[in-house]
């Protein structure tokens, strides 16, 4: 009966707040002037509820539009997962005064993986630290521990990973400055320095931590391990980290988790049958790095802002890039896909708009000529409707090679958008083809209407031919 009751009451509450949104939905059709008595009031009914809905629908689309985040160079701190202790344990039987050892070894920490995904354009997602997991500790029974597991981060495809030499800032400084004096030869003595390395390295039996400093298989045992690591100090010695992630789903680890401790078995000899220590996990190696992305595409759109670069990629992909009539509209890159009868496809990167001067990084110039260097056709998106055209196209092959010298060497197309606009665009495109030929420029100039979509299948075919051309390249040896 209560819960009858409730829905009932629920019902009556959703009704109520349906009822006014309706209201106030209809309230902005009319203006200040209007009569209250004049206006309508309509039933609740799948039309109102539809257009709510549709409303909802915009404001998310809104949102979502707002909080798009991109990021394309982040540092990160990665750490791999600190190795388990070794167990002391033993196999204690009815009337046994010495037992075996029985303590089993730590598990491994876990490693730090990064994977280049195809299905990621942002670094925004990846945190400024990552830790993998720790392993477990080694248990009685000559059980070990189990190995931490491995932490997979996926990065966009296109990302170059740097190692580099972090930066103390002063409360670093004034504590490592504090722990170096603490660590100082003439602060301690030798026996507090070798205590405090024991007590780093060692797990000991209950109640047998001073009994085995004075023990001489536990000094034996020492000797050994010392041996141990700097026979295995040279493999452990790894150059800095310098990766480019381009190939699909292939993982690089970036940071190795710390070997698991020994347990008390692994220190038993023919003299010492019942050793009391183990060793500990070692620490997971940590790594400062730096993580650029590099859009990776066919083809990558060149232009000034306002140009009608992403109206040209809305209208040959499947992208669909914000659009609006002013500079600057595109803040990161986009990336579409142009689909052929024959199933045959190739990328375009939408690159922001360039202006003079990017090349010494005015107006984010560096953030965005970074992906232009992975794309293999460079095509010069150009407002025919300006005056002298040409000079837009001068200043951008400017920009790219003083960025990187021979970068305007790649295979190129000049798109001339707004060719429909004025009659001023039809007299600058024959001026424009006169001055490429006699600067001997082996560039085709496509004049398009990107808004409405005219001669947009001429682009695409010259497009899709120098593509093919220069993955045949590629594919030979």
């Amino acid at each position: 009966m209560e819960s009858h009751v409730q829905n009932i009451l629920r019902k009556r509450v959703c009704f109520v707040n349906l009822f006014l949104r309706i209201q106030f939905h209809n309230s902005r059709n009319f203006s200040i002037n209007d009569n209250a008595d004049e206006k309508p009031i309509f039933l609740v009914g799948q039309h109102d509820i539809a257009i709510i809905k549709e409303c909802e629908k915009d404001n998310d689309l809104n949102n979502d539009e707002r909080t798009r985040q991109f990021t394309d160079f982040i540092r990160v701190v990665v750490k791999g997962g600190t190795g388990g202790d070794g167990c002391v344990a033993f196999n204690r039987g009815k009337f046994e005064s010495k037992v075996p050892p029985s303590g089993g070894n730590g598990g491994r920490g876990g490693n730090v993986i990064f994977v280049a995904s195809p299905n990621h354009s942002s670094l925004h997602s990846v945190l400024r630290t990552i830790n993998a997991s720790r392993g477990q500790n080694g248990k009685g029974h000559m059980q070990h521990g189990s190995a931490g597991k491995n932490l997979i981060i996926p990065v966009p495809l296109g990302t170059i990973v740097r190692e580099f030499v972090p930066q103390p800032n002063k409360n670093q400084l004034e504590k490592v400055d504090y722990e170096g004096r603490m660590n100082n030869n003439e602060n301690l003595d030798e026996e507090t320095k070798l205590a405090k390395k024991r007590a780093k390295t060692w797990v000991h039996y209950p109640r047998y931590d001073e009994k085995n400093t004075l023990n001489s298989f536990f000094l034996e045992a020492e000797k050994m391990m010392e041996e141990e690591e700097r026979y295995n100090r040279p493999f452990k010695t790894e150059e800095k980290l310098n990766l480019d992630l381009s190939i699909p789903d292939a993982q690089y680890v970036v940071a190795q988790g710390g070997s698991g401790g020994k347990g008390n078995p692994h220190f038993l000899t023919n003299a010492n049958r019942s050793p009391k220590y183990a060793t500990k996990g070692e620490e997971g190696r940590i790594r400062y790095l730096e993580l650029e992305l590099k859009t990776i595409a066919d083809a990558g759109l060149v232009g000034l802002p306002n140009a009608g670069k992403s109206t040209f990629l809305t209208a040959v992909s499947n992208a669909h890039p914000k659009i609006a009539p002013y500079p600057f509209t595109t803040l990161n890159p986009y990336i579409g896909t142009v689909d052929y009868s024959d199933r045959f496809q190739l990328t375009i990167a939408d690159i922001p708009g360039l202006i003079q001067g990017a090349h010494k990084n005015v107006g984010l110039g560096h953030s965005f000529l970074r992906h232009i260097e992975r794309s293999k056709v460079l095509v010069y998106v150009i407002d025919l409707s300006k005056n002298k055209p040409w000079e837009d196209w001068n200043s951008l092959q400017n920009e790219l090679e003083k960025y990187r010298s021979g970068l305007t060497k790649r295979p190129s197309l000049i798109v001339a958008n707004k060719a429909d606009i004025t009659e001023k665009a039809k007299k600058n495109l024959p001026i424009f083809e006169t001055i490429l030929k006699e600067k001997e420029q082996e560039i085709v100039i496509v004049p398009v209407s990107a808004k409405y979509k005219k001669n947009i299948v001429k682009v695409t075919t010259l497009l899709r031919q120098i593509v093919e051309k220069v993955r045949e390249k590629e594919e030979l040896p």
